[in-house]
């Protein structure tokens, strides 16, 4: 029995298939969720292998690809003393694109910029800061169309639309935002100044804002996550949702004498489209507000 750390070992055999030419140059290296569905250990484990591997030169992360086996030859970074926080956030955001929110540390950071880890503290304070600056940073450019007041259904969808879009785009940043506890980031309070002022404009009072703002922002990150846990599903699978349907499905239908319910959905077809759910959705719930509206005779 060695006293050799686990993760150490992993990356050893990982590393052998490196060198070896099992995993050949270019390639997508084993991706964290990979290593815990395949060697039952922990994520914080996981994470130890990949950072080892980075450390040892084996692999290297690529914006859009992931962690990929590095070239031989390839030339590492020269390090880095200058650095601006900007730099320091874009670098911080292609890794989340890349591997996930999980594996955003200031150190792997700080490696993918060719900088010390102590140079990422002059600009930014700690990783809480770096995530809440990443979570603004994909907001930049976001914009508003010129659409009046009283057309507040159209603002509404516009605004939820926008944080769609986004969170499609990077649905990591979904994670960061909080519902009960509001973070004050400069591209985004615009968008929230946005509803608040559409919500405001219909003649509800501030209870009825705070609970159609929430409820709305809710649908729109909720199904974000919905998206996020479906592409790590997906990677640990290696089936859709549409696939893991048509494998499983049997399985529910012998639910269906006692079941009922679930027996007529599951013999129709169904299209496990995101955006064509959150669409329904968030329909839905401007119907309801709709409602409360005239209920209230505004």
């Amino acid at each position: 029995m060695t006293d050799r750390p686990l993760y150490l070992r992993i990356a050893d055999e990982i590393a052998a298939d490196i060198r070896s030419g099992r995993l050949p140059e270019g390639r997508p290296a084993p991706s964290t969720r990979q290593i815990v569905r395949d060697r039952g250990v922990a994520m914080a484990t996981a994470t130890k292998v990949i950072g080892t591997l980075r450390d040892q030169g084996l692999v290297e992360t690529v914006p859009g690809r992931g962690t990929v086996v590095r070239r031989r030859g390839a030339a590492p970074r020269p390090s880095r003393s200058r650095l601006s926080a900007a730099e320091i956030v874009e670098a911080a955001v292609e890794i989340a694109d890349a591997e996930g929110l999980a594996l955003v540390t200031m150190r792997r950071v700080a490696v993918s910029l060719g900088a010390s880890t102590m140079a990422l503290y002059r600009h930014v304070p700690n990783r809480n800061d770096l995530t809440l600056r990443m979570a603004d940073h994909v907001f930049t450019g976001a914009r508003l169309p010129d659409i009046r007041l009283a057309d507040w259904r159209r603002r509404l969808e516009v605004a939820a639309r926008l944080f769609w879009a986004v969170f499609s785009r990077h649905p990591w940043a979904a994670e960061i935002f909080s519902l009960s506890r509001p973070q004050l980031l400069p591209n985004v309070l615009p968008i929230a100044e946005w509803s608040f002022a559409t919500l405001h404009a219909m003649g509800f009072s501030a209870h009825d804002m705070l609970c159609t703002h929430i409820n709305l922002f809710g649908q729109v990150r909720g199904m974000a996550l919905v998206r996020l846990a479906e592409a790590r599903a997906e990677e640990d699978t290696g089936m859709s949702a549409d696939d893991w349907m048509r494998v499983r499905g049997g399985d529910l239908g012998r639910w269906a004498s006692d079941h009922p319910g679930v027996g007529h959905v599951v013999q129709e077809e169904f299209d496990f489209d995101l955006d064509t759910i959150f669409e329904f959705g968030l329909q839905r719930l401007l119907d309801g507000v709709a409602a409360h509206h005239r209920a209230l005779g505004l």
